[in-house]
């Protein structure tokens, strides 16, 4: 069995688990958790105090900011591999998402703050011994606290202490808090004294005092060892120094004995002593240095401060070479004579390692290999300096999930510069669609630091291609940028310089998606930091392979390809000999979105200039045929290239046999989620197929497996391939249209594909490509509806020029569909897809729920589904929210309803429509017969088109839901909707909330309810009514007897227009629902309202969250609840109550025995009042929601709460965040 426990700071609650204490309560237990309580309790209070004094709150941020002095501190007692401070409470000094607040640091870690960085020197005895009863500093009290913590804490093994030992702790605990945290304490801790704990309170406190000794006790001993080890490297560097100096005067000595030229000919006896000397000295010099690194590299492991502030690299390379160089050489003529290489040649056959000629290596691998780009090996002209090309990175915010893009665009200079939400990255997560340019990217970086362009100060720049990784990163850094003949020693050496030289070394990942099967947790490791911990990291990968390293990267960037700004500029600066093509191209893309996703790849972008230019500006609308004619576009360049006749007509057909084995090698690829292929699987067409320039050539990273890879232009190319096979293969009745859509994947990651297939299947064979939407269909009918954004986008790509075969689809798509409901809402269908559908509701037999919301459908294709609704015999609603029908499509809706006979429910809500349109669905609902709920809120609908609409429902006879909410209509307009109300017959429910009604149209509509018999719901929330006009509905509602809702929120009623509603609840029979939210009600108010419900018998929802109700209103609604028999919701958030009121609202649910809702959020209720909300809950038998979130209640009065919670039986929501 275990007990809860609801813990934390004010306002933020954590459920603890505790087992039953092992101890039986008795005097000396309780003496001993009193002492624990004291010390936990008080103790961190008076801890936080002291260090706030020293630190203030307003500039705590200042004091740990990353350029403050005590940076460098807390960073060495967090990264070391000690971790005198854990993630946790490294996370409460730097919180992402709020303000740091010493609120949230726990003991320990105020502990550790106040010994560190609150510039305390040491008490004079130490921090573990009781100071003198003298000594009474700061320091000194902390110390007291800690020692008496230790004291108390010997008593843990029987967890109980005698009396006179309690009393004589208690006293002096008491003096050290209260010198700490002021003479105000006494009466709390008195208290505490002779406070009453039952034997889970005391369990708890004793469990507390436990963790903090067992923390305190760990940093003990890792501040120990940090000073022992400073003290040990202080005598070593010393020790170091006099013998350095020592060796040097030697060193001098030697050069002045041997001439130069002995020393250039090693081989000679002098020079064969001088190099015995020399190698005994530097010897001993190197092993000083190794002694002394391996004493730094221990002290690193503690803290980062030796880490950060200098690589140990640099201290080898410094001792071996800078102060050599520098002291003997300026103290030896005849060594000064040796030039630099010289030297080094010295250092070197003393087996001195020097990375410099390996890095070099890897800087001209990168000039040569990776330099160039050619993409169209048929297009000369088109090659490009890498050095001349740049990509442009969106800046991404991290979050948890998906994250949000956002404007700022990031210089390659800047991908590893400090942010806003990191502040120094060390990994960077760059994402992009294939073919935006990743690779490219990497390959630009490298370059830019091989030809020491750009601001970069790293040492080495590693580019690993992770397709051609077999092993681990020292195997591939091997394998693909170091020479075949390296000597294994010096291999190993380089391998050491990096691990010494981390946070000078960026290891560039290109694609983790291509990565073998397995070795991505491998790589994620050294993502993680687990593995070269100081490294920097930059990381390519698609987004959905990106998503399984997010969380541990510092940046995420996402590859943003060719901008519409870039795209246009390309265009523009290809035809500037042209700029009559230069339009034509351009216009064609600003029209076609799937053109200008194309040209967001800078590649595509250059094709589709040859292409236009061949073909004169005239591109075709079908995307397939866009396709088929870029290659035919590249097989014409491709044979002009090789001197062939140029009198073939269909190049496509002429190499289909090549085509169709490139096709197979895309589908497999496309099947197997992989971007590229090697030599092996293109076979005996890899000449034709790379000549042809539809597969870009990438040789391998590694210089073990020398394989060529091929990878495709863009992904849409491979798609396109793809699509090209299955075409081939279904008109060769090698595949039917069956066996291909019933793959799920065709409706998702190979859409495409899909996409494709029906359009070249539509230049080839009517037949086939009916099959295939017919089979779609079932498919979607099999779905219960999804996939059928899919048909409608495979229908719109069989267009044709001067033909309606894709019509003729459509209305195929709509005999075959047997659903009753189809909901296509935020699928971006637009406007091509509207017409389709509104063709194949033409024919349709049994949708009668249609939702079309939020897809951009515009005023064209409005008018398309009205032609289609006036056909229609079972559609009853019809969904046409968020889109962008405006006047011109709602007059073609208007005319579409006048005659057709089987809708109820029209929503044109959010479509731009204003008077003109709204007059003519004024005109229709005049003579349609089956319309029951309209729905034309947030449009721009004014007092002109309300007026229109109020004379339509004085004649309409079925109308029951008419919602205008969130439009332009004045008092004027109001007054219209009021007369027309006056007589209509059948509207139930009215919506004019947020208009501006005002005092004058809530009157007229207060003198329309009058008479009305039929209304149920009246919305008027925020409509600009003050106490006038509250007071005419008041006066309504005492004689209205069929409204059961009325929503009069984020108004101004006030004092008076709240009194006469109050009255009029007092009589009305048949309100259920009032909502008076935000409606500056005072204590007064409250109180009449209280009055009110305390007679009233039909209530059971009352709002009034964000009044200025006071404990002097509450204690009056209070006084209503104990009697009030109907109300179960009950909504006072945002308000002014305190203790006392909450008290009052307290015993009032104890007698209640119908609120099954009370909402107390955000109010001023502290322990006090939460204390006697717990003694409530603990009887009452029907609360089942309690919201007392952001209020003043603290870990004593969570507790109560907690209590109460235990026995309380029908609670099963309570909020107390």
């Amino acid at each position: 069995m275990s007990i809860l426990f609801l813990t934390g700071h004010p306002g933020k609650v954590r459920i603890m688990a505790t087992a039953i204490s092992p101890f039986a309560s008795t005097k000396e237990t309780t003496n001993y958790a009193r002492l624990c309580r004291l010390l936990v309790d008080v103790g961190s209070q008076v801890l936080r105090s002291t260090f706030d004094t020293i630190h203030p709150p307003a500039t705590l941020h200042t004091v740990l900011g990353s350029t403050s002095v005590h940076y460098a501190t807390l960073q060495s007692l967090y990264k070391g591999r000690k971790k005198v401070l854990n993630p946790t409470q490294w996370g409460k000094l730097y919180p992402t998402h709020a303000p740091v607040s010493s609120a949230a640091f726990d003991i320990t870690l105020l502990t550790v703050l106040l010994r560190n960085i609150c510039g305390l020197g040491p008490p004079a005895n130490g921090w573990d011994r009781l100071p003198l009863a003298t000594d009474i500093s700061i320091a000194d009290d902390i110390a007291r606290v800690k020692y008496y913590r230790n004291t108390v804490y010997g008593h843990a093994s029987q967890a109980s202490v005698d009396d006179s030992s309690f009393s004589a702790y208690w006293q002096e605990i008491r003096e050290a808090l209260m010198r700490l945290g002021g003479a105000h304490l006494r009466a709390e801790i008195d208290n505490l004294e002779h406070d009453c704990m039952d034997p889970d309170i005391e369990e708890h406190y004793r469990q507390l005092m436990k963790q903090w000794k067992k923390d305190d006790d760990s940093i003990k001993d890792k501040l120990e060892e940090i000073e022992s080890k400073k003290n040990i490297i202080h005598c070593q560097s010393k020790y170091c120094e006099r013998n350095f100096t020592m060796h040097c005067r030697q060193i001098s000595g030697l050069c002045q004995r041997f001439p130069f030229s002995m020393i250039k000919r090693p081989e000679n006896e002098g020079g064969k002593a001088f190099f015995g000397s020399f190698e005994k000295m530097i010897g001993e010099m190197v092993k000083m240095d190794s002694e002394l690194k391996e004493v730094k590299e221990k002290l690193c492991t503690l803290t980062a401060s030796v880490g950060e502030s200098k690589d140990e690299g640099q201290l080898n390379y410094t001792v071996k070479v800078i102060l050599l160089n520098r002291k003997f050489r300026r103290k030896a003529p005849q060594f000064s004579m040796l030039h630099s290489s010289d030297f080094l040649l010295i250092l070197l056959l003393l087996g001195i390692f020097d990375p410099s000629e390996l890095i070099n290596g890897i800087r001209q691998l990168y000039k040569t290999r990776d330099g160039w780009l050619s993409p169209f090996p048929w297009c000369e002209e088109f090659q490009l300096i890498l050095g001349n090309i740049f990509t442009r990175l969106k800046v991404v915010r991290r979050k948890k999930t998906r994250g949000e893009i956002t404007d700022v665009f990031v210089e390659m200079s800047s991908i590893l510069d400090p942010y806003e939400d990191c502040s120094a990255p060390r990994t960077v997560l760059i994402e992009g669609e294939p073919g935006m340019g990743k690779t490219t990217y990497c390959k630009k970086y490298a370059y830019n630091w091989a030809t020491n362009c750009g601001s970069t100060a790293f040492k080495v720049v590693l580019l690993l291609k992770c397709r051609d990784i077999h092993s681990d990163v020292w195997e591939a850094i091997d394998d693909q940028l170091l020479s075949l003949d390296i000597d294994e020693k010096v291999k190993r050496q380089f391998f050491q310089f990096i691990r010494e030289n981390q946070s000078s070394i960026l290891l560039i990942l290109d694609g983790l998606d291509e990565l073998p099967s397995g070795k991505l947790s491998m790589f994620s490791e050294l993502i993680e930091g687990k593995v070269l911990p100081r490294c920097h990291i930059v990381a390519t990968a698609r987004h959905e392979a990106g998503k399984e390293v997010r969380k541990c990267c510092d940046a995420l960037l996402q590859i943003e390809g060719f901008t519409e700004k870039h795209v246009k500029g390309f265009v523009t600066k290809y035809f500037k000999e042209r700029t009559d093509l230069a339009t034509k191209l351009s216009k064609r893309m600003s029209q076609d979105k799937n053109l200008r996703e194309i040209a967001a790849n800078p590649l595509n972008t250059a094709l589709l200039c040859l292409l236009c230019e061949e073909s004169e500006g005239t591109l075709p609308e079908s995307r397939a045929q866009l396709y088929l004619d870029m290659v035919e576009c590249v097989l014409r360049r491709y044979r002009k290239k090789k001197g062939l006749l140029e009198t073939i007509e269909d190049l496509t057909n002429y190499y289909k046999p090549q085509l169709n084995h490139l096709g197979k090698v895309a589908l497999n690829g496309l099947l197997d989620d992989k971007l590229d292929f090697n030599k092996s699987e293109v076979r005996n067409h890899a000449k034709d197929l790379t000549e042809f320039g539809f597969l870009s050539v990438q040789p391998g990273g590694s210089k073990l497996r020398q394989t060529l890879h091929y990878a495709f232009l863009h992904k849409s190319f491979q798609e396109f391939f793809a699509a090209f096979f299955i075409c081939s293969q279904i008109q060769s009745k090698e595949m039917k249209p069956e066996e291909l859509v019933s793959d799920p994947r065709y409706f998702v990651e190979l859409k495409q594909v899909l996409l494709f297939s029906c359009g070249i299947l539509a230049m080839k064979c009517d037949e086939h490509v009916v099959a295939l939407v017919k089979s779609l269909t079932n498919e979607v009918n099999k779905n219960k509806g999804r996939g059928a954004k899919t048909v409608l986008e495979v229908i719109n790509e069989c267009k044709r020029e001067k033909s309606d075969f894709h019509s003729h689809l459509s209305k195929s798509f709509g005999t075959g569909l047997n659903l009753t409901n189809l909901d296509l809402s935020s699928n971006g269908i637009s406007d091509a897809g509207a017409t389709c559908i509104a063709e194949a509701i033409k024919v349709n037999k049994t949708l009668t729920n249609l939702d079309l919301r939020s897809n951009g459908i515009s005023a064209t294709d409005a008018t398309c589904i009205a032609e289609a609704v006036k056909v229609n015999k079972t559609l009853t609603n019809l969904y046409l929210s968020k889109n962008d029908i405006s006047d011109a499509g709602a007059t073609c809706i208007a005319e579409a309803i006048k005659v057709n006979k089987t809708l109820t429910n029209l929503y044109l809500s959010r479509n731009r429509i204003s008077d003109a349109g709204a007059r003519c669905v004024a005109e229709a609902i005049k003579v349609n017969k089956t319309l029951t709920n309209l729905n034309f809120s947030y449009n721009g609908i004014s007092d002109a088109g309300a007026t229109c609409i109020a004379e339509a429902i004085k004649v309409n006879k079925t109308l029951t839901n008419l919602d205008l909410g969130i439009n332009g209509i004045s008092g004027a307009g109001a007054t219209c909707i009021a007369e027309a109300i006056k007589v209509n017959k059948t509207l139930t429910n009215l919506d004019l909330g947020i208009n501006g009604i005002s005092d004058a149209g809530a009157t007229c509509i207060a003198e329309a309810i009058k008479v009305n018999k039929t209304l149920t719901d009246l919305d008027l929330r925020s409509s600009g009514i003050s106490g006038a006009g509250a007071t005419c509905i008041a006066e309504a509602i005492k004689v209205n007897k069929t409204l059961t809702n009325l929503y009069l929120s984020f108004n101004g009623i006030s004092d008076a227009g709240a009194t006469c509603i109050a009255e009029a609840i007092k009589v009305n029979k048949t309100l259920t629902n009032l909502d008076l939210r935000s409606n500056g009600i005072s204590d007064a108010d409250a109180r009449c309202i209280a009055e009110a419900i305390k007679v009233n018998k039909t209530l059971t929802n009352l709002y009034l969250w964000d009044n200025g109700i006071s404990d002097a209103g509450a204690t009056c609604i209070a006084e209503a609840i104990k009697v009030n028999k109907t109300l179960t919701n009950l909504d006072l958030g945002i308000n002014c109550i305190s203790d006392a009121g909450a008290t009052c609202i307290a015993e009032a649910i104890k007698v209640n025995k119908t609120l099954t809702n009370l909402d107390l959020s955000e109010n001023h209720i502290s322990d006090a009042g939460a204390t006697g909300i717990a003694e409530a809950i603990k009887v009452n038998k029907t609360l089942t929601n309690l919201d007392l979130s952001e209020n003043r209640i603290s870990d004593a009065g969570a507790t109560c709460i907690a209590e109460a919670i235990k026995v309380n039986k029908t609670l099963t929501k309570f909020d107390l965040s």
